[in-house]
């Protein structure tokens, strides 16, 4: 029998999670023509991140589900004061008389609601909590793709599939699992080419950086300030995840896990962009030297990687991670063992 998502999540210490989202009967509600509605749930999900308090490390919106990696921080929502948590709550769930015709919630309206403190306490919770960041994504989406089909019913198929992901080759797999399931389904051959997903976020904001070391390079100012304007920039951005809404991936890390553990840019498109490729082409020839050393890092094997990566739902279980991290988690939950399918971690593992 499932566990309930409370148990299934540790709220003491909540982790990064894989959620899916599919659509009802599986049908493409987002594809055949409806692929505009992709970029709706994007929007959302941007907007999202601005609201809750959560980090995003990767998504990939699909023509008939959504894969979401993300990682709920309740104890951020302690710091906030009552009319931040009141601004925040009325951004996503304001209706439109209490935005008024900018869209904007007046600062007496705020006050008011702010000084309920039963109101702003049952908020605060919400905002860190995921079922409700959950809810707040998909709910507008269903109501608006109704809308525009003219009809009434179920967008999605039920509540979200969450899986926790419990160490660093976990979370960084799953990242690439999602980032990657454009090309798996042959729908992009290439990363960049992969609309709707984290990983072109990534590559767009190196690439913003990238543009603006080049510009500094040129002899005068005017050639420069000419360069970036060009590229729609005012100033070089400082780094390569400058203007990036996505968790840094210095932040994409595991509770207890040492900055030591974190990837760079390059490293982490490195590793998408090479089993991309392969994937693209079937897995034909040879495996580039490149990729081993890459998931060396990681303790796991190419040969393990690439049949998670090529796989379908391979990244689903009752948690994943490493034999040591899934006992752990099954002595928590008081289990003795958790699922796991992933080809990547074995097929379960005991308590210890």
């Amino acid at each position: 029998m499932p566990l309930p998502r409370k148990r299934l999540i540790d709220a003491s210490k909540p982790g990064w999670v894989h959620c899916i989202n599919r659509c009802v009967r599986r049908a493409f509600l987002a594809g055949d023509g409806k692929e505009h509605r992709k970029q709706w749930i994007e929007q959302r999900l941007r907007e999202l991140s601005g609201v809750y308090a959560c980090e995003i490390a990767a998504y990939a919106v699909m023509s008939n589900h959504l894969h979401v990696v993300v990682r709920m921080l309740p104890e951020v929502t302690a710091e906030w004061s009552a009319e931040e948590v009141t601004r925040r709550w009325l951004a996503v769930f304001g209706t439109r008389v209490l935005k008024g015709a900018d869209g904007q919630v007046s600062a007496e309206t705020i006050a008011g609601y702010a000084a309920n403190a039963e109101w702003v306490a049952e908020r605060r919770v919400r905002l860190g909590n995921l079922s409700w960041f959950m809810r707040s994504l998909a709910e507008p989406i269903a109501v608006r793709a109704n809308r525009e089909d003219g009809c009434t019913g179920r967008f999605w198929e039920g509540r979200f599939t969450s899986v926790p992901l419990l160490d660093q080759a976990a979370l960084v797999a799953c990242m690439a699992y999602v980032d990657l399931n454009p090309i798996r389904a042959q729908v992009a051959d290439r990363p960049e080419r992969s609309a709707e997903t984290g990983v072109r976020e990534r590559i767009r904001a190196r690439q913003r950086h990238r543009i603006g070391q080049k510009a500094q390079r040129l002899a005068t100012p005017a050639q420069q300030k000419q360069a970036l304007r060009r590229a729609g920039l005012v100033s070089p951005p400082p780094h390569a995840e400058a203007g990036l809404w996505l968790a840094p991936l210095s932040r994409c890390l595991v509770a207890g896990a040492s900055s030591s553990q974190g990837w760079s840019v390059d490293e982490y498109l490195k590793l998408v962009d090479i089993t991309g490729r392969m994937i693209a082409k079937g897995k034909k020839g040879a495996i580039p030297p490149e990729l081993a050393p890459i998931l060396q890092r990681l303790d796991l094997t190419v040969e393990d990687w690439l049949a998670t990566v090529t796989g379908w739902r391979s990244m689903l279980g009752s948690a994943l991670g490493h034999a040591s991290s899934r006992s752990l988690e099954a002595a928590r939950r008081g289990l003795g063992w958790v699922r796991n399918r992933c080809p990547l971690f074995g097929k379960k593992s005991l308590a210890a």
